[in-house]
């Protein structure tokens, strides 16, 4: 039972206009498309795309989505984003060997390196304790990254962010440290361990197997690069390294000044040649960079331009390429609990998102989108259809007092009770600023993470093999089969679709009417056979 108020005068002027055929046209053009649709694509994936919204939780993916409409000048219900039209969804678990809820690290070894490890450890088996520097520089206890096994296919490969490159989510394709926050050999050495003895991110990088094959780098982070010396070129901040290396010089003076380029502002980044560039070091900001909603887009590129520049340079490899995207401020919106932000950064990586479904061919691309874990943030009440999604949604029937749509359970955004004692009134409160601080329910000066399972959107070859619930762990797994990746030390059977001789599985469906075909030469054709 519950004590719902239907209120249908007051839902009545959202709905008006829509009548039962539009609502039954709607699910019905989705079916056609479906139908028209090759869900099964089985052929090698030469280009592989992996877009990860850090923190990108469901109930984000559903207020971002009204969040967007209700922009558009839409009710926003009916909205989706670009993603959402991919094919197939899986749904997957997030723990890490020793929590019940993942970090941004522990869960970029499941979905990278195919196993589970220790919280905020990266790259490393789980015989590796958080902190462990002597576990750490164990080879036997390294474990490698998908990524990696794409530099051995002889793929070009990038990793394109919004945090600092050597942040959790990009370190997990190139690094093995036993702390998230070794970025730079100070932090290593605040820890207690020896910087020299203890590679930090900044320097697996820069220096390591896979960071010095990296064709694409691009983020912010230029303070973990750089030493203490080195006054930051636009915020005049002092960089974070005190062993006095200049990692950004040592990455230029490593390459090919003909085919290497580093830039730092968008001026730069549209001035280089992509013809002619093989590796590319774009740091945009010393430390992440700005919010969207915050951004100076004239200086800084926006995630759907760096992804668009990633694709024409690794498109120019033969032998495909591996892209790592992530959308990383979605999650730090969140643990401010500052929903608006969190939304904008959502849309911003869907925007980056549909730039790779426009420069790509579906046929060749296996492009991934999900989360690595949850946040907190919820969706509730029973606000009318088109209410605004930072909105009120109702009054509380105890107090009398109105509540938000989109509350957290813990987080910075806890409104204490007035001195009698009665629940804050948030009647006067700034809903529509973009850094306002929504309600939550527990105090804490940072809002957590959520162990709920998340979304996989896939659209590809053997996109269709990520559907169900699954481990984290198996998106890799599932790649190299696409691709027809070798996993270092590990023995597996490749699929058909690998085989030099192999000239593409063909399926067929005969319906009343028609017969759909697939052939390798054109991807998915349907074929009319009138009977």
């Amino acid at each position: 039972m519950h004590n719902i108020k239907p209120y249908p005068k007051m839902r009545s002027s959202s709905t008006k206009s829509e009548n039962y055929r539009n609502w039954f046209e709607t699910p019905q053009s989705s079916l056609r498309r479906k139908i028209e649709s090759c869900t099964k694509i089985e052929r090698q994936a030469k280009h592989i795309i992996f877009f990860l919204g850090d923190g990108m939780s469901i109930p984000t993916i559903t207020a971002s989505r009204i969040f967007k409409g209700q922009r558009e000048g839409k009710t926003g219900e009916e909205t989706q984003l670009n993603f959402e039209q991919f094919p197939n969804i899986a749904l997957a678990k997030t723990y890490c060997q020793d929590s019940q809820v993942a970090d941004s690290a522990c869960s970029a070894t499941a979905y990278l390196c195919g196993t589970l490890a220790n919280i905020a450890t990266i790259g490393l088996t789980p015989n590796v304790l958080f902190g462990d520097c002597i576990g750490q520089m164990n080879k036997s206890n390294h474990v490698s990254s998908v990524l990696a096994w794409a530099q051995t296919y002889g793929m070009w490969t990038g990793i394109v962010t919004t945090t600092r490159v050597t942040h959790a989510t990009p370190a997990g394709s190139y690094a093995n440290s036993a702390d998230r926050d070794w970025e730079n050999n100070k932090m290593v050495q605040d820890s207690g361990q020896n910087p020299d003895t203890c590679d930090d991110i900044a320097e697996q990088l820069v220096l390591g197997d896979v960071g010095k094959r990296l064709n694409i780098i691009m983020g912010g982070g230029r303070r973990e690069l750089t030493p203490v010396t080195v006054l930051d070129v636009e915020s005049n901040q002092p960089g974070k390294r005190t062993d006095g290396k200049n990692l950004i010089e040592t990455w230029i003076q490593s390459k090919n000044a003909t085919s290497a380029k580093y830039v730092w502002n968008k001026e730069q980044l549209f001035n280089v040649d992509l013809s002619q560039t093989d590796f590319l070091l774009g740091l945009f900001s010393w430390d992440h960079m700005d919010y969207v909603a915050d951004a100076n887009t004239t200086a800084d590129p926006s995630l759907a331009e760096m992804t668009k520049i990633a694709i024409q340079i690794l498109s120019r490899n033969p032998k495909g390429f591996f892209l790592l995207v992530e959308g990383g401020r979605i999650d730090h919106a969140h643990h401010d609990s500052k929903a608006q932000k969190a939304f904008i950064e959502t849309i911003a990586m869907d925007d980056a998102v549909l730039a790779a479904t426009e420069n790509t061919s579906k046929c060749q691309t296996l492009i991934l989108v999900t989360a690595d874990h949850s946040h907190v943030m919820t969706f509730s009440g029973y606000p009318p259809r088109g209410n605004p999604i930072l909105g009120f949604a109702d009054k509380s029937d105890v107090d009398g007092l109105p509540y938000t749509t989109i509350s957290y359970a813990n987080g910075p955004g806890y409104k204490h009770p007035g001195a009698n004692g009665d629940r804050y009134d948030l009647t006067n409160d700034p809903l529509n600023d973009k850094d306002y601080k929504q309600m939550t329910g527990l105090p804490l000066i940072e809002e957590t993470h959520g162990g709920d399972d998340v979304c996989i959107f896939s659209n590809g070859p053997f996109s269709h093999f990520l559907t169900g619930v699954v481990h984290q762990s198996i998106i890799p797994h599932v790649i190299a089969y696409a691709a027809c990746l070798d996993i270092p030390n590990e023995e597996y059977q490749k699929g058909p679709h690998c085989s030099s001789a192999y000239s593409g599985k063909h399926t067929s469906y005969s319906g009343e009417n028609e017969t759909y075909a697939q052939y390798p030469e054109t991807c998915c054709q349907k074929v009319y056979n009138a009977k």
